[in-house]
């Protein structure tokens, strides 16, 4: 259940914190105090979408905080092992906070956590249900999806294979569609490819082929300028002008100078051996710069060889890919791609095939889905029926009729609540029908029901007692009474007779000093519930009347909340 409830610097909530308790907790209040910007809070905290308006003004950051003792622990911590956050043993701590940068975080335990994290969790958490869900009935999606509320886990796995196959039939119709084209398009698309691909092949591309031509051609274009410069640096070694003493000779002078000296200093000695070393250094350069020399070439046929190898290799690239190796993998996609159109009629005829045999498929498994939809169908038209009776509609039957649709990824089923809210009279749409009080009980019966099935911890009404008052509004209060024996119920009404059978009351005030505007809430005492009560039954001026009555409504409160334990 919902333990601790604490709220920021949102909207006009300054800064508040409510210990909710077992049985039914009711929220009272006047008008625009702000009851519903508290289950507003809440929603939020369970991944609803929230705005940086909501921040309080003056303030960067708003906080929403919640503290859950739920029943399910054990299967929600399984899953945030899985999601690698750390499980804590007795309880479930969810955090949010919206920023004004839109950088809003999500906390599970402490930890930072996605919103489709909480969202996984929070339906094991608590149910919310609010006015605007009396519009959500009216519609025949959502009147399916509250019909397969009631599909147990096992049976839910049919609609899990029907939204795949679904989704195979349409991926498969896609592919059809992609590769439908006409036959001038086909064989202008084939006469491309097979261009693309013989031009590639042609070229005989090898790894690293261009890097070793663009060298190749540096050497050629400079020929001239190398040539000249290592005819003069050998000759100059080697001493070819006769008129000149090369530097061989000069460096073999020094040798033999040093030589003459370096027994007189172990420094003169290190000398040599450094001039000796040069020599015979110079002398083996002299050697490979003759045969350097001798091996130059210029071959000016060789050059527009090169020339042209490199163009053809670089118009590749700019139409291929950048690399050799991203020309070759483009040559092998297209060659795929040729293969393809050339046996497209084939291909058809293979998807065609499979896209009949998932259709097949897909009705069968749509059509076992529907059985289990109808046969649950007939015993929630019972629940609702009884549930109904308890509620001041005994003569009220409600059906759900089945139409086939079009294959969706929720099935073949249309679904349509029928009601007759009196005797003698027909069957007619929900939404032809029924009247606002009377979507406020059919919901509260549905979560009636829906509350025993999923077991969730904790059931939220904001204001769902609208358009109800006189006997209706307490057999309403009785039900939801009735409920809060097996779950924590938090209630926000503006009906006496709810709030009278309250375990818990709070009592939200809107208050305004010279700065600004905040919501407040108290817990209520026995007194302060009486008052309040008093305030529902008679306006803002209590009286001893309306006291009187107030302290009657919590009598005849307790004495039927006795009589149902």
């Amino acid at each position: 259940m919902l333990v601790d409830f604490r709220v920021k610097n949102y909207a006009l909530i300054d800064e508040l914190e409510i210990q909710f308790r077992d049985g039914l907790n009711v929220l009272t209040g006047e008008t625009g105090a702000g009851k519903s910007i508290i289950i507003g809070a809440l929603e939020i905290l369970l991944g609803a979408r929230a705005s940086s308006d909501l921040i309080r003004t003056g303030q960067e950051t708003a906080y929403i905080e919640a503290v859950f003792e739920p029943r399910k622990l054990k299967e929600i911590n399984s899953y945030l092992m899985e999601v690698g956050i750390e499980p804590e043993e007795k309880m479930i701590l969810l955090s949010r906070e919206i920023r004004e940068n839109g950088r809003n975080r999500n906390r599970i335990n402490g930890q930072l956590a996605t919103a489709g994290m909480i969202k996984e969790i929070s339906r094991y958490l608590v149910d919310i249900h609010g006015q605007h869900e009396h519009q959500l009935i009216l519609d025949s999606t959502s009147q399916l999806d509250l019909l397969d509320e009631f599909i147990v886990d096992k049976e839910s796995k049919l609609k899990d294979r029907v939204a795949e196959k679904f989704a195979r039939i349409k991926e498969l119709r896609n592919k059809l569609l992609e590769i439908e084209i006409d036959e001038t398009e086909k064989a202008r698309q084939i006469d491309l490819l097979e261009f693309q691909i013989s031009e590639i092949e042609n070229a005989g591309l090898k790894e690293d082929e261009i890097e070793g031509l663009e060298k190749e051609y540096k050497i050629l274009t400079n020929m001239e300028d190398i040539y000249t410069s290592v005819g003069s640096i050998y000759n100059a070694i080697n001493g070819e002008d006769y008129n000149k003493q090369s530097t061989l000779e000069e460096i073999g002078f020094f040798m033999k100078e040093m030589e003459n000296i370096k027994d007189y200093d172990s420094n003169l000695e290190e000398f040599y051996d450094i001039i000796k070393d040069i020599y015979y250094q110079l002398e083996e350069l002299g050697f490979q710069l003759h045969n350097y020399y001798d091996s130059l070439e210029y071959d000016d046929n060789r050059l527009k060889i090169v020339e042209n190898r490199i163009s053809q290799i670089t118009a590749l690239q700019r139409k291929y890919g950048k690399t050799v190796s991203e020309i070759l993998a483009y040559k092998d996609e297209i060659k795929q791609s040729l293969s393809d159109l050339k046996s497209q009629d084939l291909l058809i005829k293979k998807l065609t095939k499979e896209l009949h045999e998932m259709e097949e498929n897909y009705y069968e498994t749509a059509r076992k889905l529907s059985k289990i939809r109808q046969a649950k169908a007939v015993k929630l038209e019972e629940m609702i029926s009884q549930e109904l009776k308890d509620l001041a509609m005994k003569d009220t039957i409600l059906k759900i009729k089945f139409k086939e649709k079009k294959l969706a990824d929720n099935g073949i089923d249309r679904v349509e609540f029928m009601i007759s809210t009196n005797r003698g009279e027909e069957l007619k749409p929900l939404a032809k029908i029924a009247s606002g009080g009377e979507l406020s009980r059919i919901m509260l019966a549905l979560k009636t029901i829906i509350a025993h099935i999923d077991q969730v911890d904790t059931l939220i009404f904001d204001e769902v007692d609208s358009g109800v008052g006189g006997k209706t509004a307490q057999m309403m209060a009785e039900k939801l009474a009735l409920i809060s024996q097996k779950r924590q119920v938090i209630c926000i009404t503006h009906l006496p007779q709810i709030a009278s059978m309250a375990d818990n009351h709070f009592f939200i005030s809107k208050k305004t000093d010279a700065n600004h505007t905040y919501t407040d809430i108290y817990s209520l005492d026995q007194m302060g519930q009486k008052k309040e009560l008093a305030r529902m039954l008679g306006g803002v001026t209590l009286t001893d009347t309306t006291m009187k009555h107030a302290e009657e409504m919590l009598a005849l409160a307790d004495d039927k909340k006795s009589k149902m334990i």
